[in-house]
């Protein structure tokens, strides 16, 4: 959060119940935790780094409201890496929810071996995961947003195992449009090949390729009545990724 009065201004304004944060540092945590939008905050921060050595960049949060009660953090596969990924259970007046913020690696650098292992491990962890399951992630993905999801492409082929058809959770931008078909061909009319929604601008200054990396995942028992990608508010408060915001329906 380099400019978290703006940040948290467009955060407040969404007046959201639960916030899932990725990619976040110690200041971008105190200034949730200062704001007082949410009355419960957890993140990875505030907890030991692990055996492994990681060096940490980044972390990840997850903030709720007064209304709901937020549980332990729940165990996630080493090969999630601690700092990236951040569970934990949450209820509210007798509806539990199982809350999932994390942020894949790169497709560059040290990323290239570690993404692989990650979306396997991802893929695993979600399918014994308690449900229901609502998932906010940093995908560095897909490579290509394809309108037909069979005709998306990836950077490593586990990325279907979590992202793609027929999978634990489901993209909740393509649930609406299942839902909106005229605002679905508005958009593939403009952009034939994807993406579906402007998340993440990759590539230099002045030539640069639209991408959806960020989403929400939810389990299929709960439905979804509104999705808004907020990409050029997002990068007018300081950041280079979208707010995703879902308004959804619960069991």
């Amino acid at each position: 959060m380099p400019h978290p009065t703006d940040q948290l201004r467009l955060l407040a304004d969404q007046n959201s119940d639960i916030l899932l944060l990725q990619d976040v540092g110690p200041s971008a945590v105190r200034a949730v935790v200062d704001s007082r939008l949410w009355e419960h905050t957890t993140d990875t921060w505030s907890f030991p780094i692990s055996s492994q050595g990681v060096a940490r960049r980044g972390g990840c949060l997850i903030a709720a409201t007064g209304e709901w009660v937020l549980g332990s953090a729940l165990p996630v596969p080493d090969l999630l890496l601690p700092s990236r990924s951040l569970a934990i259970t949450a209820t509210h007046t007798g509806s539990a929810l199982t809350l999932l913020s994390c942020y894949a690696p790169t497709n560059t650098g040290p990323g290239k071996t570690e993404r692989p292992r990650a979306f396997s491990a991802l893929a695993d962890w979600l399918s014994s995961a308690p449900c229901p399951v609502v998932l906010g992630m940093d995908a560095n993905g897909p490579r290509v947003d394809h309108p037909d999801i069979e005709q998306s492409r990836w950077w490593t082929e586990e990325e279907a195992l979590v992202l793609g058809a027929g999978t634990r959770t489901e993209d909740v931008l393509r649930l609406w449009y299942t839902g909106h078909p005229a605002e679905l061909k508005r958009r593939v009319r403009y952009y034939p090949n994807g993406p579906l929604a402007d998340s993440y601008h990759r590539g230099r200054k002045g030539k640069y390729l639209r991408c959806r990396y960020d989403s929400i995942r939810v389990s299929p028992s709960i439905s979804v009545t509104d999705v808004r990608y907020l990409y050029e508010e997002a990068v007018r408060a300081g950041s280079d990724h979208a707010l995703v915001v879902t308004d959804i329906d619960l069991p």
